[in-house]
This record gives C-alpha cells, structure tokens and sequence, in this order.
C-alpha cells in the first residue's frame, strides 16, 4: 500500500510504502507541500488515561481476559495504537484481582495495543471536589509496599502512577515508584506549592488531567493548578473534550506548558461509546449527552465520553494549536513522556502501527490502519 500525507513534527509532503507488515520506504516527495487539509501519517495515538469502553470498566474485578480484548479492538478502532489502561480507585483486593487479568490478558495476546497500567488512585485527596468521582471509602494513604505488590501482581506492567503529593508517605511512593521505572504523575489533589516541589525533586514529571480533579472555586494566586503550570519539570495531561476544560482556559494551560509538555488525553469512561441515557457508574446515576457524562442532575462530570481522536478533531478547528500540534500532543509528547520516544518515529523498516488519518480542516477520519 503507497500513501501520502504531511507527518506531524516533519516539514514536506511524505510517500510511504507499507509493505510485508512494514515501512518499506518512506521518503519526502515535496519539501514545500504546506497543506493542512490532507492526509496524515502518524504511529498512531497513545492514550496514557483510558478507564474503560463500551460498557467494559478496566476497575471491575469481575472484567474477563475476554472483556478485555474487546475493549482493546474497540480502542484500536479509533486509531489509538497504544494507550495506558487506567485502573482508578479500589478497594485493596480488587486493584490486586485487576491488574493481575491484565497480566493475564497481556500473556494471551489480546492487548495489542496496551502499553501498561495506569493506576489513578487510592494514593489521591479524599477531599471533595479534589477526589472527583472516586469513592471515598477506597482512598488511602500511599504505600510504597502496596505498590510493589500491585507491580508484581501486574508482571511489572505498571507504568504511571497518580499521587495526591500532599498526602503522608507520597514521597517514599514517588521516589520508590521512578526507582523501579514507574512515572508519577500528580492528580487529584490539594498540595501546596511546597508539596508540588518535593514531589518534583523526588522524580514525579507529569500532572493528570489538569485544571480537573479539582473544586471548583479555589485561591486566585496560590492555587494547585498555578504551582503545577509555573512547574516546567512537569508535563501537563489535558481533556480537550470541551466539557472538561472551556477552550480558552484550555489555550492558556497549552501556553504555559508548550507544545513540547503539552499531553492530550481522553480519560474515557467504561460508558463511553454507549447511546446517550441513563447509567449507574462507581455507585452514582450517571447521564451520557452532549458528548458528556454526568453525575445526574449536576454539573460533575464523570469521566469522559469522547475519545482521543475526537478531542484531537475539537483542537485541530482551532487556529491555536491547529491540527498538527493536536497530533503531536496525542502521538509524540506522550510517548516521550513514558520513555517510548522510539515508538513515536516513522522510519523505513518500522514494523509497528501506522495509522493516517484525513483531515478536511473540521473532520477527522481513520482512513487508514496499519500494523495494529
């Protein structure tokens, strides 16, 4: 198969070849093309935040190897080639049953395109608003040794954390978690400018889904939102859904960041991809409209139901950032952020998935799926 398109980060016009389960040549047939509007040859997207899809909840100690893998087609069908299963938080036995059918799951070949675990929680506030939707009665302190355990019940396929830093003990969790090749990420917390930094100076280098996970009214000045974009040693995970975060706010969180730590997620909710209705979801009657899910009959939204590829189509309408840095933000950034930098380059002889996606100025469309 020869395609042609623009590839985000690469200046020009590309021609690949797709061949015998790979790049076979790659090449740049047009050093001035500077077309928006067309085709664009990307590794896929890499979702670090998904918790779930079609009614299948990645936190649900019932979930099956066979509940998994179709998640994972429904995943790859977006034109995600990699993504972080995201495990929020749970009762102590229910994490540990979870992340050990991943393993299993990952041992029978039905993750094709999982890339690890994600464990959003217990170690977050258990203060209204900062929690979210997590429940409360699950919240706890963090523990290095509880995270070992997990690790080792997952096979060693934990590879993000997210730590409220304020709490007792996140910074032994932190330290202990990048030792062993765990990123960190802060989310869902209340920390003071203080806690932020030692959380920084013992390795943490991304913040969750930020500006969420959060009150709603909070310090004009000193704020846990401002200590962590003023942070350059973090990376910022964004939903550009336009329910979580208003485009504007989302545009000042994007020039604080920088293309290079700007991070698109989904954070997707097991509901995502049903029809619009009614729901129970952690507990709560949930409602999906609008491109949203809802706590019923309030403004707390539950998870996301957009994917990432419709996130990245809602930014690329933008002037700013515009369709390339949109991809960029769900392709590159987030594959260096968890050490996969390699994963992220088209190059001949690359035997990994290659996903082109058109792009007409407001659609974007899976048009091609290659490899995955």
């Amino acid at each position: 198969m020869e395609v042609l398109g623009r590839i985000p980060g690469r200046p020009g016009l590309w021609r690949l070849v797709w061949s015998g389960g790979g790049i076979a040549s790659l090449s740049c047939s047009d050093p001035a093309f500077r077309d928006t509007a067309c085709d664009w040859i990307t590794p896929g997207l890499y979702d670090l935040q998904i918790n779930g899809i079609a009614g299948i909840s990645f936190s649900n100690p019932l979930v099956s190897v066979k509940d998994l893998g179709k998640a994972d087609a429904r995943i790859r069908d977006k034109g995600v080639s990699r993504y972080l299963a995201t495990i929020i938080t749970c009762g102590r036995e229910a994490a540990a049953t979870v992340v050990q059918t991943f393993e299993e799951a990952r041992r029978a070949g039905v993750l094709r395109a999982g890339a690890g675990i994600h464990l959003e929680g217990p170690w977050i506030s258990p203060e209204e608003g900062f929690r979210g939707v997590h429940r409360l009665e699950h919240v706890r302190d963090p523990d290095p040794r509880e995270l070992s355990a997990l690790q080792a019940r997952a096979g060693g396929w934990v590879r993000l954390v997210t730590v409220a830093p304020e709490r007792p003990g996140a910074e032994s969790l932190i330290r202990a978690a990048v030792s062993s090749g765990i990123a960190v990420s802060l989310g869902h917390t209340n920390a003071g400018a203080e806690d932020v930094q030692a959380a920084i100076r013992a390795g943490a280098t991304l913040s969750t889904h930020l500006f969420n996970g959060c009150v709603r009214q909070i310090d004009r000045h000193r704020n846990v939102i401002f200590s962590q974009l003023a942070a350059d040693e973090l990376s910022a995970c964004f939903i550009a859904d336009s329910h979580h975060v208003p485009l504007s706010t989302l545009r000042i969180g994007l020039r604080a960041k920088g293309l290079d730590r700007s991070i698109l997620v989904s954070d997707i909710a097991p509901l995502s991809g049903l029809a619009d209705g009614e729901y129970e979801m952690e507990g709560n009657p949930v409602e999906i409209r609008d491109g949203g899910i809802f706590v019923k009959g309030s403004y707390l939204l539950s998870g996301a139901a957009r994917t990432l590829d419709q996130d990245v189509e809602i930014l690329g309408r933008e002037a700013e950032p515009g369709i390339e840095s949109a991809l960029l933000m769900a392709t590159r950034n987030p594959a260096r952020a968890m050490g996969d930098a390699d994963w992220a380059e088209l190059h001949e002889g690359r035997g990994q998935a290659v996903a082109v996606f058109s792009w007409d100025g407001s659609r974007l469309r899976l048009k091609h799926r290659l490899g995955f």
